[in-house]
């Protein structure tokens, strides 16, 4: 240290540091005891004991987390618009059913029997209540009751640990000693006597803590999915083992996000002197904690018989390697999660902890299906990571658009580019490169990706501002939430989780975060107009080499091929999409420069061929429609209406020739039952109308089959080889999660509708609105009640980005209209 600091003994005073070890040591052992005892079961050679451990631990965290609604730093700030009083009745009046619920998430899954489950579920009430005594006392500098706290917790779980690996006879009855230990020193009767005795500004206070419960809640349910989910896939023991690596590789994050760091960001608030010393303690710890991951990782790689000593194998000390480094990265995430909710603006992370807990646990089945179960080492580094990155770009994403408009522009279109450019690429095979009737037979590695997957979340973190999209994060939140009830309920009515099951809400829920980015995307000046271009650029582009691919091979229905590339679902769903575009970008840009006007004339013609040549019959009456629209709205508002007229003609007469020149007639017949031009009867064979009949009548028998399949759908997907789909998106979703996990799908629907009915005049109004509105609608109304796009990679992307747009553009109108009285 400079001379310039004196010493550290001279700045941190004895009160200091009471408050920065006394406090944290306290409430780390009331907070972490569960863990600690993990580990050490896990190292004394219990795995088994250790999972159990693991999964109640992982069940209890989802819910009593779930509702702590960052207290310990919302005391610590003294935030005069919740009290501590009023956070302990809360959680008074939610003690009972949260336990309630966590033993009956934990007895399915934990072999040790009920009463292993009914001692460790008390044990997290009574460490829950304690936080907020603790809490208390840290903000009163009562030091005494903090210290006898930690030495009664650190000796009780001293006394389960050696009681429990030793199989001593009186390990239960230690074991419930130490679940009640928690409340030894902290209980304070004045505190429930004020707790109880007046309002404390309920209303107030509630809708104030309402985002901190949803930030919490989202870390405590990702938590028990992300543990459920190893277990599920990789096996009990394997489990075991990586818990506790992830468990001893994260201690420094874990003791600094919920036992050191609030202290510290108290301390920091409150002295510069401190705040200097203290960021450099923190630097240090995390430097040695990046160094001894890198050293346990290299000796795993260069020496690994030096690491057999504790009879682990190697992934168990590649997982504590690698969360080691996770650790440290951790630390940093975390202080930047404590300066947005102690700073100065107390602001929430509802937003960012959402985004980072959904997406770790949606990467468990790529990383194991991809790469392998040796993968699943990374997933605390992993999770740091996306912590580090959702939380630094909170406030204002990674680019401050205000400082430069090109900036904002190039940044709008790249993202645009990215998201609408159907290029797919393969786990095991480098860039997807086409194939008429492609199947990836289940097969992750198999699969052909977007790279609309990978512009979704980079552009998600480049504008941040999540506070910004948060109808969009609330609906995610929410069906995720239904989604998860679903599945775990069924699963305890049945006896058994069905990794297919969680493996499939993953593939439900990754699509539904572009209406986030949609909504942060739209907020931006010009985004529609952008957009617009980019989409333009796009179709001029990429429908012609399509088209000369096809004609070229002598196909007669579109070709997958590119030449340098294959679009994946080229038949079915990109036509959709593509007409989609170009009816945005019709009525975008068709008030802009000539030069798009005469753009639009010629993409008219040759996007009519492409979609006449896809025979994708959605795609073709979305053109047909999007033109006579077009055409009608201009010449209700007299503005370019003999080029409205010329578009629609030619959209007409080229979808028309392109199926009657080109299309072969038996595909046609075959796909619609019937000859479109003579009207002969029906062909024999199934046709695409008969084959959704029978999907249809299959899958609403199994809805309404009972009460739990409507309300909360069934433990087992349908036979992928007879029932591959619903084809038909919410029909799909309710026979596999139930209605009540869709309805906040559903009631963003209804609002977008009752919206458009309701400022319809406004909507028209807009050239950019309308025609936005409109393709929306026809995808959520019609092209998702045939097909299941909303759940496939590209279409669903592309479905729930557009819908954003759409939802920021209510919401500016809304906007204008409050602000007009």
């Amino acid at each position: 240290m400079s001379g310039a600091d004196i010493s550290w003994m001279g700045i941190l005073s004895e009160n200091t540091m009471k408050n920065l070890f006394i406090f944290p040591a306290a409430f780390m052992v009331n907070t972490f005891a569960v863990m600690l005892v993990m580990i050490g079961l896990s190292l004394f050679g219990k795995p088994e004991l250790a999972a159990d451990f693991g999964v109640v631990h992982g069940a209890t965290v989802a819910l009593f987390y779930s509702f702590s609604g960052n207290a310990r730093s919302l005391i610590l700030s003294g935030n005069k618009q919740v009290e501590s009083a009023y956070i302990l009745r809360l959680r008074c009046f939610l003690l009972l059913p949260l336990c309630a619920l966590a033993f009956m998430l934990s007895i399915g899954l934990v072999a040790s029997g009920w009463l292993m489950v009914l001692l460790l579920v008390a044990r997290r009430a009574c460490e829950w209540l304690a936080e907020v005594f603790l809490c208390e006392q840290e903000y009163e500098n009562r030091f005494q009751q903090a210290f006898r706290s930690f030495v009664t917790q650190g000796l009780c779980g001293l006394l389960v640990l050696v009681s429990l690996s030793f199989e001593m006879t009186i390990g239960y009855w230690v074991l419930a000693i130490w679940a009640v230990s928690p409340l030894c020193w902290c209980i304070r009767p004045s505190m429930f006597t004020a707790a109880f005795k007046s309002p404390l500004y309920k209303e107030r206070s509630l809708k104030f803590l309402l985002p901190h419960f949803g930030s919490t809640a989202v870390i405590g349910v990702s938590v028990y999915v992300f543990r459920l989910f190893i277990v599920l896939l990789a096996g009990r023991q394997v489990a075991g083992d990586l818990f506790s690596a992830f468990a001893i590789g994260g201690i420094l994050g874990a003791v600094f996000s919920q036992a050191l760091g609030p202290t510290l960001a108290y301390s920091q608030e409150h002295s510069r002197n401190t705040s200097r010393i203290l960021s450099r303690l923190v630097n240090l710890l995390v430097c040695f904690s990046l160094v001894v991951g890198l050293l346990v990782v290299g000796f795993a790689l260069l020496w690994p018989g030096m690491l057999l000593w504790a009879g682990k194998d190697l992934l168990f000390w590649y997982a504590v390697g690698f969360s080691l480094m996770g650790g440290g990265v951790m630390v940093k995430a975390q202080e930047t999660r404590l300066r947005l909710l102690q700073g100065r603006t107390k602001g929430d992370v509802f937003g960012s902890d959402l985004l980072a807990n959904i997406l770790l646990v949606g990467c468990i089945p790529f990383l194991y299906y991809g790469v392998g179960v040796s993968s699943l080492a990374i997933l605390y580094l992993l999770s740091a990571m996306l912590s580090l990155v959702f939380y630094f770009s909170e406030r204002g994403g990674f680019f401050y658009f205000k400082s430069s408009g090109l900036t904002e522009r190039w940044v709008l279109q790249g993202v645009a580019f990215l998201l609408f450019f159907p290029l797919f690429f393969q786990l095991s095979g480098g860039i997807y490169q086409g194939g008429e009737y492609f199947s990836s037979g289940g097969q992750l590695t198999l699969l052909p990706i977007p790279v609309s997957v990978l512009a979704c979340y980079a552009g998600i973190v480049i504008f941040g501002e999540y506070s910004r999209a948060r109808l969009a994060l609330i609906t995610v939140f929410f069906l995720f939430l239904g989604m998860l009830f679903a599945s775990l309920l069924l699963a305890k009515i049945h006896g058994a989780v069905v990794q297919a099951k969680l493996v499939l809400l993953v593939q439900y829920i990754l699509p539904v975060f572009a209406l986030a980015l949609g909504q942060q995307y739209g907020l931006r000046k010009k985004a529609v107009l952008r957009m617009s271009k980019v989409l333009f650029l796009i179709l001029l582009i990429v429908v012609p080499l399509e088209i000369m691919s096809t004609i070229t091979q002598g196909l007669l229905f579109l070709s997958p091929s590119v030449y340098v590339f294959g679009i994946y679902q080229h038949l079915q769903y990109v036509p959709v999409i593509f007409a989609g575009g170009f009816i945005i970008a019709l009525f975008s840009l068709s008030e802009e420069a000539r030069v798009y006007r005469r753009g639009l004339v010629v993409l008219s013609a040759i996007m009519g061929g492409y979609v006449s040549f896809s025979v994708s019959m959605l795609a073709c009456g979305l053109m047909v429609i999007g033109a006579l629209a077009y055409f009608l709205r201009n010449l209700f508002f007299r503005k370019y209406r003999w080029h409205g007229f010329i578009v629609f003609l030619i959209v007409a007469l080229s979808v028309y020739l392109g199926v009657a020149l080109f299309v072969n007639p038996q595909f046609l017949a075959g796909k619609l039952g019937y000859d479109l031009f003579d009207g002969r009867a029906p062909v024999d064979g199934l046709n695409n109308r008969t084959e959704r009949m029978i999907y249809w009548q299959y899958y609403l028998s199994g809805i309404f089959d009972s009460f739990s399949s409507f309300w909360l759908g069934h433990v087992e997907a349908p036979d992928r080889k007879e029932f591959p789909s619903a084809h038909n998106y919410y029909m799909d979703f309710v026979y596999n999660f139930g209605f009540l996990a869709i309805l906040p799908l559903l009631c963003l629907i209804v609002f977008t509708v009752y919206f458009s009915i309701r400022n319809m005049f406004k909507i028209c109004a807009s050239p950019q609105l309308f025609g936005l509105t409109g393709v929306v609608l026809f995808l959520l109304l019609a092209d998702n009640m045939l097909k299941v796009g909303m759940r496939q990679p590209y279409p669903g992307i592309m479905t729930f980005f557009l819908w954003g747009v759409l939802l920021s553009a209510f919401i500016g109108l809304k906007n204008e209209k409050r602000d007009s009285l």
